[in-house]
């Protein structure tokens, strides 16, 4: 009977917790913000190991990108909070795709974000 009782305890315990530190919707901003802004740096430093000369307009691009990436992100990204835990969800041309999750105060975004930037890439570089 003890043993039934502790664990029951031990559950709400646990519950709890993760109710008091699920996520709000900035913090999943944040961390979007911070995947993207990573990502955009990384395709400068890449597209700047390919020897091209127009790294002072890339570098600008960044810093505007940078600035852009913040407007777009907190238009796009969203949040379901089921109490517990919470989805990070981003809305984009009318199709709403859940990209991370929220718990225990952390966001992980999944390799969603990743493929979609991949895919919008590799679109911007095939046109003319």
């Amino acid at each position: 009977m003890k043993k039934s009782y502790l664990t029951l305890i031990v559950i709400l315990l646990i519950l709890s917790v993760a109710i008091f530190t699920n996520p709000n919707l900035a913090r999943h901003k944040e961390v979007v913000k911070t995947e993207l802004n990573m990502y955009m740096q990384k395709a400068v430093k890449d597209e700047m190991k390919g020897g091209r000369s127009e790294m002072i307009g890339q570098a600008f691009g960044a810093l505007l990108g940078g600035a852009l990436v913040d407007r777009m992100i907190d238009s796009i990204v969203s949040t379901d909070n089921y109490l517990i835990f919470s989805t990070t969800k981003v809305t984009w041309e009318g199709k709403s795709r859940v990209i991370g999750i929220g718990i225990f105060g952390n966001v992980y975004i999944t390799g969603k974000l990743k493929e979609a930037m991949a895919q919008n890439t590799s679109v911007d570089n095939s046109r003319p």
